[in-house]
C-alpha cells in the first residue's frame, strides 16, 4: 500500500522538479563552487543557469581562434538531483499522522551537500579528462590526484543519489519505518 502510494506520487513530483530544476540546482551549484575554490584556490569565477544547464566559469585559459579565453564547462545538475523528487514521494507517501513539512524540508536540504559533491566531481573530471591536455596541464594534478577525481566522479554519479535518497528518507521516516518493518515482522511470523 505505501509503495503503491509513493508510485503515484512519483511522476507528479518529477513534473514539478523538472520544471523547477533551475531553482534545486542554485544552492547545490553555491555549493559545489565552495568546495572546487576550497580544494583549488579560485578555480570557479562564476556560476550562470542557462535553463536546466550549469554553465561553469574557471580562471583556466585557453587558447581559442579569437584569443585567449576562459575555460567553460557545463553541466547537468539534473543528473545529481533527479533523487529529490524520489524523496518528496516518500515522503508523501506515508500516512498523514507521520507526514511533517519541516521534516521532509530538512530530508530535502540534506541532499544538497550530495549534490554539491556530485557536481564538483563532474567539474573536476571535465577539467582533468575530457577537455584535453592544455587546459588539464594546468590543474597540475598527481597520478593518485587523477584517480581520487575519477572514482569520485563515479561515486557522485552512480551510488550516490541512492544511496543519499535512501538514507535521507530512512532516517527522516524512521517512525514509519519501524511501521512498515513491524508489520513485515508480525506477517511473516504469523505466516511462518
Amino acid at each position: 500500500m505505501y509503495f503503491g502510494k509513493a508510485l503515484l506520487w512519483l511522476p507528479v513530483f518529477f513534473v514539478f522538479w523538472y520544471y523547477l530544476a533551475a531553482l534545486f540546482s542554485v544552492p547545490a551549484a553555491l555549493l559545489a563552487k565552495g568546495l572546487v575554490n576550497l580544494l583549488f584556490s579560485g578555480l570557479i569565477d562564476s556560476l550562470e543557469m542557462n535553463g536546466r544547464q550549469l554553465e561553469v566559469v574557471t580562471s583556466l585559459l585557453i587558447e581559442t581562434d579569437s584569443g585567449r579565453g576562459q575555460v567553460i564547462v557545463t553541466l547537468n545538475p539534473l543528473i545529481y538531483s533527479w533523487n529529490i523528487p524520489v524523496l518528496f514521494a516518500l515522503c508523501f507517501a506515508i500516512e498523514e499522522q507521520y507526514f511533517s513539512n519541516l521534516r521532509t524540508l530538512i530530508a530535502v536540504m540534506a541532499l544538497l551537500p550530495l549534490h554539491a559533491f556530485g557536481l564538483a566531481a563532474d567539474l573536476l573530471v571535465s577539467l582533468a579528462f575530457k577537455l584535453g591536455e592544455n587546459v588539464s596541464s594546468q590543474l597540475a594534478l598527481t597520478s593518485w590526484q587523477n584517480e581520487a577525481v575519477a572514482l569520485a566522479y563515479q561515486f557522485g554519479y552512480l551510488m550516490l543519489p541512492v544511496i543519499g535518497a535512501s538514507t535521507i528518507w530512512l532516517l527522516s521516516q524512521y517512525s514509519v519505518v519501524s511501521k512498515l518493518a513491524g508489520s513485515q515482522t508480525e506477517y511473516g511470523a504469523r505466516s511462518g
